[in-house]
């Protein structure tokens, strides 16, 4: 039961300074790795996926320019941050139709 346990929460020291917070992690977030993390170079977007895996295809901040992305087959896709300039509906409707096509390609490829 966890009714009257409590938890101790760290706050950040940059809470209440949004501006020197993004310029300290800017600056230093390649200092900062989980222990549990373990960092892997990219793929080449055209190299085979061994049997018995899952490949995890993650992008993040396309902003509306999926034009030239070379997309490898995934079996989970994963976009991370803006993925329109202006947030328009047409850009939404230009991102799910681009979106959909990659998936029914990765589909294509298992059949």
């Amino acid at each position: 039961d966890s009714h009257g346990s409590r938890a101790a929460v760290e706050v950040d020291e940059y809470s209440t300074n949004p501006t020197q917070a993004f310029t300290f992690y800017n600056i230093n977030q390649g200092r900062f790795q989980p222990p549990h993390v373990h960092m892997v170079d990219p793929m080449p977007h055209d190299t085979p996926k061994p049997p018995g895996y899952t490949r995890f295809v993650c992008i993040s901040d396309t902003h509306s320019r999926t034009d030239a992305i070379q997309m490898p087959y995934g079996d989970v896709f994963i976009h991370a941050g803006d993925f329109t300039e202006l947030g328009l509906p047409s850009e939404v409707k230009k991102f799910n139709d681009w979106g959909w096509q990659h998936c029914r390609r990765g589909r294509q490829r298992e059949e």
